[in-house]
């Protein structure tokens, strides 16, 4: 099990923390930058031994000496001309040799604790935006493209370029925005909109059997993208499991707010959960109902449920938690070398003047966790090489960002740095939000390559709740963990017991083939009460239908 996880997840902080990301200070960054650089001044001995090293092993490769495998070494190298033609092979071995001795450089100087933490993160980011590869004439794909298609790839990359200026805020889009059109090809499922409001809309989903299960499930999303990660093409769409099991979907989908929204925190958000679960119960007329929270929508609902378990109301029978952190810790994150509390109140005071959190700022805050894959892989293809961006649902999706209000930004750092969720020190609605007093069962769910919320960081929030608590875990990144075709290398981790080490549960947790959707919705069909004779018509008469899902606030 240990082996089998850790070949997937080989960091303790793979992750970096959307939470500890928000409150990210550009001036860490620099001032922690200027410190490693001063470094080189400071030990002139270490350079000179690690220079003559590198000088060494440069004139090795340029004599053709040398042993460095560039392809195997690095997988942006891996086109044959970085193996068989002289000029590109040193290439990349001249890059290779650089990086060694950078590395080796750093080792020397024997930096301790955060500094040594954050040297290697930033010497990681510098190396990847040293690469030759992202240099049009060190490029061997976009100069074989420019020969090949005669000057039509430079020109396609120009375009792609001037069309990124002006719609993706001049960074490469990961995929084609006209690829699919919401509502048609994503976000399809049939239904209908039976609430709206100023801050949400409330979908109820057409039932497929002819048999449904009698308690309702309610999804919530992220505020900081679209509802439709769990309702993509028809073929990943998570809502469509849940419908052909007779589950009974209703689906939150938040307005996309303005500055005039800006006041909206989590005391908004909470109550318009429990708004909308009051809704589905009087629609389905059952007392309680199924909640499950993904992403930051999974803060929404743990301080929804925590408010009504304070205020004791008892209309939730359980809570499903997937790929999201409700015990926030510095260590999780490499972006938690660069927050403190100075970094978080200017944060907080940047978003507070601004009054929103725009899609430039969450597009960069995303690209910020994974430069080379997020940004760097799309402008050598898009730019450099002339393709077109990639027709993919889940990379369409992952470009409809949303704004993020001052106020929920706000709750967000205060969340992650005092961890106040966790700590049983948040206040929602006045009420003090205690989440080991939610009694009911819960089933906890992580991705171990996920990169936005660690898998280690979602497996504390098993010791949180009161009662009995389900974790599973899937070697799945973020987003794939909801939407993904069936994969015959998908698999995933159960324990019978939850320690409250992560990796004592590793040591204890069997790996069984397949999908941990199977199981998990299996464990709510359990939790779903009886099958009733399936009812065609949405909405209710103090709910009528407004509109046809998805709806229109997906598309503001």
């Amino acid at each position: 099990m240990v082996d089998a996880v850790e070949e997937r997840s080989t960091r303790q902080n793979e992750g970096v923390a959307l939470n500890l990301a928000l409150g990210v200070d550009r001036e860490e960054i620099m001032e922690a930058l200027q410190g490693l650089v001063g470094q080189l001044t400071e030990h002139p001995r270490i350079v000179s031994d690690v220079w003559q090293n590198l000088s060494t092993e440069l004139a090795a490769i340029t004599m053709g000496l040398s042993s460095i495998d560039a392809a195997k070494e690095d997988s942006r190298f891996r086109d044959d001309a970085y193996t068989n033609n002289p000029f590109y092979k040193r290439i990349g071995q001249y890059y290779i040799a650089w990086g060694r001795a950078m590395d080796d450089w750093l080792d020397q100087i024997e930096l301790q604790g955060m500094d040594d933490k954050r040297a290697r993160f930033l010497l990681g980011i510098f190396k990847d935006m040293m690469a030759p590869v992202n240099n049009f004439y060190s490029n061997s794909q976009a100069m074989k493209a420019l020969f090949e298609t005669r000057g039509q790839s430079l020109a396609n990359g120009l375009k792609n370029f001037l069309d990124d200026l002006k719609n993706n805020h001049g960074y490469p889009s990961v995929a084609d925005r006209a690829g699919f059109q919401v509502g048609k090809d994503v976000a399809a499922s049939a239904g209908s909109v039976i609430y709206r409001d100023e801050v949400f809309e409330l979908m109820q989903y057409e039932p497929v059997t002819e048999k449904v299960s009698e308690r309702p499930f309610l999804y919530v999303f992220s505020q900081v993208n679209r509802f439709y990660l769990g309702d993509l093409t028809l073929d990943r769409s998570l809502f469509q499991e849940l419908l052909a099991e007779g589950i009974r979907v209703f689906a939150i989908s938040w307005r996309n707010p303005t500055i005039d929204n800006k006041d909206w925190n989590i005391d908004t958000y909470a109550n318009a959960v429990i708004k909308a679960i009051d809704v589905l119960r009087e629609i389905t007329g059952q007392d309680q109902t199924n909640v499950m929270g993904l992403c930051a929508g999974g803060i929404t609902t743990a301080a929804a449920l925590g408010l009504l378990s304070a205020r004791g109301i008892d209309t939730v029978h359980s809570h499903s938690l997937f790929v999201n952190v409700l015990d926030n810790r510095p260590e999780d994150s490499d972006f938690g070398l660069f927050v403190s509390e100075r970094s978080i109140e200017v944060q907080k005071s940047k978003v507070q003047a601004k009054g929103i959190f725009d899609e430039k700022d969450v597009f960069e805050m995303f690209a910020m966790l994974t430069p080379e894959e997020s940004v760097m892989a799309f402008y050598r293809d898009n730019w450099l090489i002339g393709k077109p961006p990639p027709i993919h649902p889940l990379l369409f999706w992952s470009m409809d960002y949303t704004r993020v209000p001052a106020g929920l930004q706000c709750d967000y750092l205060d969340l992650a740095w005092e961890n106040k969720l966790a700590k049983g020190d948040l206040r929602v609605a006045g009420k003090r939000i205690d989440l080991s007093e939610i009694k009911y069962d819960t089933y906890i769910m992580a991705g171990s390559t996920d990169h936005i919320t660690p898998w280690r960081g979602c497996y504390r929030t098993t010791q949180l709740f009161g009662g009995n608590v389900e974790f599973v875990l899937t070697n799945q990144n973020h987003t794939q963990t909801i939407s993904n075709k069936p994969n015959p290398y998908v698999k995933y981790w159960i324990a019978p017991e939850l320690p409250e080490d992560p990796e004592e549960w590793i040591s204890l947790a069997d790996e069984l083939p397949g999908s941990w959707r199977e199981h998990w919705i299996a464990w709510l069909k359990e939790r779903s009460g009886e099958e009733i004779d399936a009812i065609r018509e949405m909405g209710s008469g103090d709910y009528p239908i407004i509109d046809k899902a998805p709806g229109r606030y997906v598309l503001d």
